[in-house]
């Protein structure tokens, strides 16, 4: 009924009624429906004979109900009647009926199928014989009364809900509430599952007095001794109390013990005890024990007892520190692994991504790995690395044993809690936003930012956790200077963990840095890009209150930090579990024990979120902030290869153009997520292909900059020479040419798609960059016009306002021929000069004139007011109205000049006629 919102349940023919004839099993007892099972136990909890019971056993499902009452009138416990039971009846029917239909979900499967196919409908029971658990209606009369009372889904639902306005005709449906709930039950049973570790038990190293092998759990997740859980390797700098005296590491312990048994004097074995690096240790007693033949036998004898030795120091150190037991328990079910540089049978020489990529085929198992270590079953010729690795066995052997003998099943964070957690969980709604190790979000975002105690601007937020690192560590100024030396902050985060791990640190500064100093930093970091980059600032308040999370593969060193799963794996793994992000929020908040493999912190979304809050609280408006000019997956950096980023002191930094990171699958980059795990036990071919989907590989510009450089130079280089010699070529010359040009283009096919494709993009950068300074020439060449064009107008304006207060010029004075010719003529009498004339030339002044100063008579009036003072006197400047109504001269025309007038040519003289000594002039 309506698209599925309504389920009708049929009478004891139907799967989902109590009814239906389906054999439970209660302990040594059968019963042959779960309605069956409800009225016995009821029936035996009143006291009837065993016989009675058996009795009911035989009936039939559509007439216990009736059956039961029979057998109840006739064997009435004394002092009761049906009035006074009435009350416990129904409630006993009601609870027993439930633990009838658990029973059966357990043991049933196509009852467990049929009940989670409804998903969220209404279940309604048609049982016209029984209105209590039913409504007293057929599926047919239901209809009918439906159509009769124009009710929909809506309406019967809110009369399910509310007795008071229930109709009358309508049962209590109570079965119908019993499924639903079982249902919900179900569900929540099956999520909870999904979200925790679930454990198998392997045998371990160890066996016990019997020869039996002791018996650990593990899981699919791999932990390395790395990071925080650095101090639980045997390699590890912890000094401790053993027998009365201290000792530096546990492999301090087993060497000075193997040299004290070969009777060696103290100057020996003070060479071990002044070893500060416990990895050292081994190579000191080498050089010892080189040459001494004297000891080679009782050696061959000893050197069994040095195992031992390790496992005994091993357990008193663990045993004899809260501490380290606290960490020990908080990796779970984990399987653990040692990969520092040490005796090979006590670590692993595979890391921890070669064997959680193992662990996502699907016919490896956790079982399978212990054994090729413990070498109980040889490995196959290409995992033959897998082996050793007695240091992470014999934790998990200690770790089994810490968790057995302690009541409690608390676990220590490996962070410190998130004070603002509740906060952060209200806000949230029910969007999610994931970004990687690309976005402008992460702490690798090359953004400059400025601190307060630091003169000089550093590359990336990466770079100011580093100094913070420096400080806090103590660092020498050589390791300093190694790790700020690089300007690429993923080299910079690499070469900082790497000094964390050999630096040889206290247990309680590794523990507080990774617990609560690291993300101290990081948000320090944050906030100062943030804010002094108001566009990456408008970016993160532009998410709103969305879910952050931080995409990226999961690694022991980062364990925390990042979600631990593709973005496509996470939200398809989200929508098969069915959470929401509060509850995904909850899950990143549990310690590492209590989530599923690989499902990591997620602290540095919760920073982020953080953040957002504090900008926010603080009165930042988004729509205040300059808009970062980029699309969304650039600034959240989706679909990058740096989802598969990693951190890792034994392999080398991230590059981010290796083809894995493009062409591999997620599973087949060596990092399993709990996505491909359910798809892995689940064995549906529908989840494993989409755990296993592929990204598609990005055409890649090469960056060989060097070739590309010399290719284009060259090219350059031709295409100079061709234009300076082009003139001075015959047409010979000019065929041979075009003959090389053809043969140069034919040298272009020999690049490859990668060097043309750099190339092309270097000359379009370079055609880009000039049109642009063109642009800019031309804009510049424009304003120098206009400037020069105002200020030649005005240059006019004042020449022609000069003249209009100086008069008129006087007129040029003849020459001495034109006044020879004049004669006694009057001088013709000159015009004014009018105002709004196009152009007039400069006076002509004699020299005279020039010479003379201009002296300037006053009349009386303008004598007594230049004596007056200045505030009497009249003012001669001219208002704003005049000089706007003052004409400014057109700009000066350029009329064509007058033709150039030649002088005629004389008839040449005849010399002859010239006397002796006689000059010609001209």
């Amino acid at each position: 009924m309506e698209d599925g919102k309504i389920v009708l349940i049929g009478n004891e023919t139907d799967i989902l009624h109590c009814g239906y004839s389906h054999a439970l099993r209660d302990g040594d007892k059968r019963y042959p429906s779960a309605d069956h099972y409800a009225h016995a136990m009821i029936l035996t909890q009143l006291g009837l004979d065993e016989a009675l019971i058996l009795e009911l056993l035989c009936t039939s499902s559509a007439d216990v109900p009736i059956k039961a009452r029979q057998l109840l009138k006739e064997n009435m416990p004394t002092g009761h009647d049906m009035n006074s039971l009435a009350a416990y009846l129904q409630t006993s029917r009601q609870s027993y009926t439930m633990q009838g239909l658990r029973l059966r979900v357990e043991q049933d499967a196509a009852f467990e199928k049929a009940l989670m196919e409804t998903k969220e409908a209404l279940l309604i029971v048609c049982d016209a014989r029984d209105s209590e658990l039913g409504i007293g209606m057929d599926e047919d009369s239901f209809m009918e009364w439906m159509a009769k009372e124009k009710a929909d889904a809506e309406m019967l639902g809110h009369w399910m809900r509310n007795e008071r306005v229930r109709p009358a005709a309508l049962g209590h449906n109570q079965l119908g509430y019993f499924l639903m709930w079982l249902r919900y039950e179900v569900a929540e049973k099956k999520r909870a599952k999904l979200l925790s570790t679930q454990p198998i038990e392997v045998d371990g190293i160890s066996v016990d007095q019997d020869g039996v092998p002791v018996k650990i759990t593990a899981s699919d997740l791999v932990i390395s001794l790395q990071g925080i859980f650095r101090p639980l390797s045997n390699y590890f700098a912890l000094p401790f109390d053993m027998k009365g005296e201290r000792y530096r590491s546990v492999e301090h312990y087993a060497y000075q013990r193997l040299l004290e048994a070969l009777h060696l004097d103290d100057k020996c074995v003070e060479k071990i005890r002044t070893t500060v690096n416990p990895i050292d240790v081994s190579i000191v007693v080498d050089r010892v024990l080189r040459g001494r033949e004297d000891i080679r036998g009782s050696l061959e004898a000893k050197i069994g007892r040095l195992d031992r030795w390790r496992q005994s120091a091993m357990k008193h150190k663990m045993t004899r520190n809260d501490a380290l037991q606290q960490l020990l328990l908080s990796t779970g079910h984990a399987i653990l692994i040692d990969t520092v540089e040490g005796d090979p049978p006590w670590v692993s020489e595979a890391d921890e991504f070669e064997l959680q990529h193992l662990l996502t085929k699907q016919y490896i198992t956790p079982n399978n790995v212990i054994d090729w270590m413990t070498e109980r079953v040889k490995p196959p010729a290409a995992l033959s690395r897998i082996r050793g690795n007695k240091t992470g066995l014999l934790l998990m052997e200690l770790r089994a044993k810490l968790a057995a003998s302690l009541s409690t099943q608390n676990r220590i964070p490996l962070v410190s809690t998130l004070l603002s957690a509740n906060e952060l969980r209200t806000l949230l709604s029910s969007h999610m936003i994931c970004f990687t190790a690309e976005s402008v979000f992460h702490p690798l975002y090359p953004a400059q930012i400025r601190s307060p105690l630091i003169s000089e601007p550093l590359p990336s937020p990466a770079h100011y956790v580093a100094k913070q690192t420096i400080r806090y560590f103590g660092l020498c100024k050589e390791d300093a200077e190694w790790i700020l030396e690089s300007s690429h902050s993923v080299d910079c985060w690499h070469r900082m963990n790497t000094v964390i791990e050999r630096s040889g640190a206290s247990l309680d500064k590794i523990q507080v840095w990774y617990m609560d100093e690291r993300q101290r930093a990081i948000k320090a970091a944050l906030a100062l890009m943030f804010e002094q980059h108001p566009s990456l600032m408008r970016a993160l308040l532009d998410t709103g209150d969305a879910l952050l999370v931080y995409c990226c593969r999961f690694a022991s060193l980062d364990a925390e930090l990042s979600i631990g799963m593709r973005e496509r794996d996470l939200r398809a793994w989200l929508a098969h579990i069915d959470i929401d992000t509060k509850q995904l929020f909850d899950s990143m908040l549990r310690p590492m024990a209590f989530r599923p493999p690989y499902l990591g912190g997620n602290r540095l979304g919760c920073i982020l979120m953080e953040l957002r809050r504090e900008f926010i609280l603080k009165g930042v408006f988004p729509h205040q902030l300059p808009e970062l000019p980029i699309g969304v997956d650039v600034i959240l950096g989706s679909e990058s290869p740096s989802e598969n980023y990693y951190v890792d002191v034994g392999r080398s930094p991230f590059y981010i153009l290796d083809p894995d990171n493009f062409t591999a699958l997620w599973a087949n980059l060596i990092a399993s997520d709990p996505f491909l795990l359910l798809a892995k036990q689940k064995k549906e071919s529908e989840l494993w292909s989409h755990a296993n989907s592929k990204k598609t590989p990005p055409k890649l510009i090469s960056m060989d900059e060097s070739k590309i450089t010399t290719i284009i130079e060259e090219l350059d280089a031709k295409e100079r020479a061709g234009e300076e010699e082009l003139e001075n070529y015959s047409c010979e010359e000019l065929r041979e040419l075009d003959a090389k040009e053809r043969a140069g283009e034919e040298e272009l096919e020999n690049y490859s798609c990668e060097e043309l494709r750099g190339m092309f993009a270097r000359l379009s950068t370079r055609m880009l960059q000039r049109m642009g300074e063109t642009e800019m020439q031309n804009n510049e060449m424009n304003m120098l016009a206009k400037q020069i064009n105002q200020m030649q107008n005005t240059r006019r304006t004042l020449e022609e306002r000069k003249r209009q207060l100086e008069g008129p010029p006087p007129p040029p004075m003849p020459d001495r021929r034109e006044r020879r010719d004049l004669g006694g003529m009057p001088m013709p009498k000159t015009s004014p000069t009018p105002l709004l004339r196009p152009y007039s030339p400069p006076p002509l002044r004699r020299w005279e004139d020039r010479r003379k100063p201009a002296i300037r008579r006053h009349s009386p009036e303008e004598k007594i007011s230049r004596r007056s003072p200045p505030e009497d006197r009249p003012s001669r400047r001219r208002s704003p109205l005049q000089l706007k109504m003052t004409p400014v001269s057109p700009p000066r025309r350029h009329s064509p000049p007058p033709p150039k007038q030649h002088k005629p040519q004389k008839p040449p003289i005849d010399e002859s006629e010239l006397s002796e000594g006689e000059i010609v002039s001209d």
